[in-house]
């Protein structure tokens, strides 16, 4: 619901402004309404703000311990930066070698079979036969280092050298094996180190080895490389759990000073005093008025502004039961309601479900949903949105498993194989499209009637003569045109058709009036739109029949051919049926929730209610995933590769 506000004014001595904001911030009622245009926080206090948060981050350990002074924290995060820095780099230069190591043994993996006698010998046997060689890795699919490779060889060593190469496939790095003269070595290693030649890899840990020993040598790395990262990841938290506790706290204080300081700023301020103005909730503005002269002291003045002193940007306050939350987070996700309008989260929370209800229609699927919701809401208490979703799910699925014993369905038209009897109707049955599309359309008349209803009503509220006059004719005009189609289907007596058509022809002549000369073609143009808003509820059957036959198609092709596979493809068909059950219903229900039923008396544009000490609280606990401003995340990525002589 909508929780009406009021405006305090707040006049003291200029001293007493940080003690008024502090007390506010620890209400979390009060919203400072800008009497001059604010600037921002002092870039040094947001810059301490960010590298303090970004190294909590790293170590996910909660708050503790005393905030520290500004050149304390200065200090600490001077010391703690440079060893994080160098931590973090060598935990990339580690990710990045677990990444590029398959890849390069592949490669060269891929070499051995093209010479493979050279390949099994060691260093020592290379050595004896006067021979070195080298085992490369290239970063070259399109193979053009590779031919300048060779052009370069066959210039400096004529035809005394051998050059082997191979891929693993398409894409991947390409594996060398060069094998040449000993007594060469040093005109190929200065070749090697041209510019020309940058992306041939040579890095020194697996330099001077043979083909068969930088494969080893790459293997054993590859293995020791987990403990490497945990070893590194070891000394990150080793570092920074001391530091960690109290850097939150001073963090925390941090952000309150600095929202202390963009709201003085929006405050009157003279040489001596300031004037304050809040919008605050008209319930709790005598108890924060009382608080406010308790603990800021007697010289603070507080007054009621009446309505013709209030400022015209007002925010709006929802305040609804907890369970309703995530249905206001959908309200929200279209627009927040105006000030003055009507909050429809307690509608939206009511029907919705049951909308989510009416298409998916199936037992075992609720079933499965509110279980899905249970494991969502156990194992995302943390997180909010995890959360919603498992709230909005367990109504949908309860919703679904009612109407699942209404239709008799489980699994489709397994329920009613097994004699699971439909209460109301089976969806698969012959007879069941007539009542459910004239089920659908009466939900819908019901659903497009209260939005009008709740228009008229807003209309009133607000002193909209014309508003009020147009939602009441097409009230009428509706309440006609399903009167004549009631009558024309239940063959009643003429006097009941002709009171509908009066009533028609009144409504279409109430809403025309209100447009002047244009009504003659808009009241009838909103006549026929909000016919077809009713008739777009038949999307309520027409999503029900589609995943009940598709659970039919499920259960057929599971009774044909082996029972395994039979089995199998059943079940593969239910949970993509299941899937689509989860997702498209309720991206429907919302549709008819924001378009048929909002567009009736919703009216968006509304801001919602920023109590001062409301933000900061959400930060408390920040996303994890950020690294110090000092960091330098974009290390470069060496080519591993080995060499042996």
């Amino acid at each position: 619901m909508m929780v009406p506000l009021t405006q305090l004014e707040v006049i003291a001595m200029r001293p007493a402004l940080d003690q008024v904001l502090s007390v506010l911030q620890e209400l979390r009622l009060a919203e400072v309404v800008a009497l001059v245009e604010p600037g921002g926080a002092p870039p040094g206090l947001t810059d301490l703000i960010a590298r303090a948060d970004a190294l909590c981050a790293l170590v996910d350990l909660p708050a503790s311990g005393s905030p520290m002074s500004d050149d304390v924290l200065q200090t600490t995060l001077d010391g703690l930066e440079p060893v994080v820095v160098a931590l973090l780099a060598e935990a990339e230069d580690l990710r990045n070698e677990a990444e590029t190591l398959p890849r390069s043994i592949a490669a060269l993996d891929a070499v051995q079979p093209l010479v493979p006698e050279l390949g099994r010998l060691n260093d020592r046997q290379l050595a004896n036969l006067g021979l070195a060689s080298m085992a490369l890795v290239l970063d070259d699919p399109d193979l053009r280092v590779v031919r300048e490779l060779a052009r370069h060889l066959a210039d400096l060593l004529g035809r005394a050298h051998l050059l082997a190469y191979a891929t693993a496939g398409p894409g991947t790095p390409v594996g060398c094996l060069l094998v040449l003269r000993r007594d060469d070595l040093s005109g190929v290693n200065a070749l090697l180190g041209q510019e020309r030649i940058a992306e041939v890899g040579v890095p020194a840990d697996f330099a001077g080895r043979s083909l068969r020993a930088t494969i080893e040598a790459m293997r054993e790395r590859l293995a020791a490389l987990p403990r490497e990262r945990m070893r590194v990841q070891g000394l990150l938290v080793d570092a920074l759990s001391p530091a960690v506790g109290p850097l939150r706290v001073t963090a925390q204080s941090l952000r309150m000073r600095a929202e202390r300081l963009v709201a003085a700023q929006r405050a009157d301020v003279s040489a001596r005093t300031f004037r304050l103005r809040l919008w605050v909730p008209a319930r709790r503005a005598a108890m924060i008025e009382r608080t406010l002269t308790e603990r800021a002291g007697p010289t603070v003045a507080v007054e009621h502004l009446v309505e013709g002193d209030l400022a015209s940007d007002q925010p709006v306050l929802l305040r609804n039961r907890p369970g309703w939350q995530p249905f206001q987070q959908l309200v929200g996700f279209l627009s927040w309601p105006a000030r003055g309008g009507l909050d429809p989260t307690g509608l939206m929370a009511l029907v919705l479900p049951i909308f989510f209800g009416i298409m998916v229609g199936d037992v075992v699927y609720g079933a499965v949903m509110v279980a899905a919701a249970w494991w969502l809401r156990t194992h995302g208490a943390h997180d909010s949105t995890r959360g919603a979703v498992g709230r909005v799910l367990t109504l949908g699925g309860a919703w679904a498993m009612l109407f699942g014993l209404l239709y008799g369905e489980a699994l489709g038209s397994l329920g009613h194989r097994v004699g699971m009897p439909a209460l109301w109707v089976y969806r698969g049955g012959p007879t069941a499209l007539e009542p459910l599309l004239l089920f659908s359309l009466a939900v819908g008349l019901v659903h497009v009637t209260l939005g009008l209803l709740l228009g008229a009503w807003t209309a009133v509220r607000r002193h909209r003569r014309r508003q009020l006059a147009s939602k009441t004719g097409t009230l009428l005009a509706l309440a006609g045109v399903a009167g004549l189609a009631g009558a024309r289907g239940a063959g009643s007596p003429a006097d009941v058709a002709l009171l509908a058509a009066v009533l028609v022809i009144t409504g279409l002549v109430l809403a025309s009036a209100t447009q002047g000369a244009l009504g003659l073609l808009t009241g009838p143009l909103e006549l026929l739109g909000t016919l077809g808003n009713v008739l777009s509820y038949l999307r309520l059957a027409a999503l029900g029949l589609a995943s009940t036959y598709l659970a039919e198609v499920a259960n057929e092709l599971g009774t044909r051919g082996p029972l395994l596979l039979g089995v199998l493809t059943a079940t593969l068909f239910h949970a993509l049926n299941l899937t689509l059950a989860a997702f498209s219903p309720m991206i429907q229900a919302l549709r008819l929730h924001y378009v048929e039923f909002f567009g009736q008396f919703h009216e968006g544009g509304g801001r919602l209610f920023s109590p001062l000490g409301g933000a900061v609280a959400l930060t408390v606990g920040a996303g994890r995933g950020a690294v110090p401003p000092a960091v330098d995340r974009t290390i470069p990525q060496p080519v591993p590769a080995g060499s042996s002589s």
